[in-house]
């Protein structure tokens, strides 16, 4: 059996069927009516435990539109799964009663995708009235059950150059982690691309404010780029999502099983320039129909850098600075530890699986590496006794509340 990556995950789709009309939707002329059968997301569940993975999620469509999602999540829980994922327009969301089901089912992480922080325009980019108001809601509902929540921005014409401002209306709201996608210029995306299209060479400035807004605030590894090459992110580039592999499986509603990074491979090509770039092998080149409608792309110069020392900088972005913003494992670390006792590394992990805060709550390195980022800047203490490491608030250094 083929070794499975910890950080792998296996995708059901659900459906194609959604509540939304968006005009950037990139799925093309999909049955929407399409749904699978339970018989038939079991299976995949099954199959995806089998091969080795313990992340999974749900998509769609949406997939929350899917009668089957609470079984779904609930037998993914059931057999076993740590981290079960959806990733949804959050307009079911509105309904709160649905959120607690949601969380009680075993849901460890929501990602919502949001066309705009301006509730008109998003409402109009994603053909549903009120759509902005129960994501929202949404959001709010399912922090408070100590669900996880990432934020996808959607890049048009609309957005480009406001993507700092829009992290920082959802910073308020308590989200910590962002994808900043590019769209794929397909389906609805390519016919509204003279409304909503923007070339990434115009986005490379507000790229990099975005950037240095997240590592000033002390969450620079927490923003990351979907469909972004390396060449416009400089000095950056390995926040690019791409550069390592997808390590994503897809089930779809027809029963196909496809490999996101064959895929990915597959709808790109590489452009003049791209010859010259260190990360030639690792970066597939730019979106076949985005050359359809911008033309090619000619980066000033090559990479120089190795990927590897690029990944040495993304870890020591803002390790050493006071942050003003805790990430979702500092604040699941403060969440396990507030009640003044210490707790081992086994402990935390234990306490952790019934916190879905943190996005490795299996991992021992990360409660080691959450651990030493806290003890360095002085709010947790760390003990060593009889091979074990011991973990506690440091009773002189409370930590402080996240605030703009």
């Amino acid at each position: 059996m083929k070794k499975i990556s910890p950080y792998a995950c296996y995708e059901v789709m659900l459906n194609y069927t959604c509540n939304a009309r968006c005009m950037f939707c990139s799925q093309g002329n999909f049955d929407k009516a399409r749904l699978a059968s339970f018989e038939q997301t079991a299976k995949s569940i099954y199959i995806a435990w089998q091969e080795g993975y313990r992340r999974i999620g749900f998509t769609g469509g949406d997939p929350l539109v899917s009668p089957d999602i609470i079984k779904a999540i609930s037998l993914a829980k059931k057999i076993g799964f740590p981290f079960i994922r959806v990733q949804t327009n959050g307009i079911r969301l509105g309904d709160r009663d649905f959120c607690k089901r949601l969380a009680a089912a075993g849901l460890t992480l929501c990602k919502l995708s949001f066309a705009s922080d301006i509730p008109e325009e998003h409402d109009r980019l994603m053909g549903h009235a009120g759509a902005f108001e129960q994501s929202v809601d949404g959001l709010k509902t399912l922090r408070a059950l100590k669900v996880r929540i990432s934020v996808n921005i959607l890049i048009t014409k609309y957005t480009y150059h406001r993507i700092a401002d829009i992290i920082r209306s959802f910073l308020a709201m308590g989200v910590r982690n962002f994808i900043i996608v590019y769209p794929l210029y397909v389906g609805a995306m390519f016919r509204n691309s003279s409304e909503l299209g923007i070339p990434l060479e115009d986005c490379t400035g507000p790229f990099a404010e975005a950037s240095r807004l997240m590592e000033e605030i002390g969450l620079g590894n927490e923003i990351l780029f979907l469909n972004v090459p390396a060449c416009f992110l400089k000095g950056r580039e390995s926040l690019s999502i791409g550069l390592n592999p997808f390590n994503t499986t897809v089930a779809d509603p027809d029963g196909r099983h496809t490999n996101l990074d064959d895929t990915s491979a597959a709808d790109r090509q590489k452009v003049p320039g791209c010859d010259k770039c260190r990360l030639k092998d690792k970066c597939f080149g730019l979106e076949r129909s985005y050359i359809k409608i911008f033309g090619d792309y000619v980066p000033p110069s090559g990479l120089k850098k190795t990927f590897s020392a690029l990944n040495e900088e993304s870890k020591s972005v803002s390790l050493n600075k006071k942050p003003v913003f805790f990430t979702e494992n500092e604040e699941c670390l403060f969440e396990i530890l507030k009640d003044g006792k210490e707790k081992s590394t086994a402990e935390v992990l234990e306490a952790a699986r019934h916190i879905a805060l943190c996005k490795d709550c299996t991992d021992g390195n990360s409660v080691m590496n959450t651990g030493s980022r806290l003890e360095g800047l002085g709010y947790i203490k760390r003990r060593f006794s009889g091979g074990k490491y011991y973990w506690s608030i440091n009773p002189c250094h409370k930590a402080k509340k996240n605030v703009i």
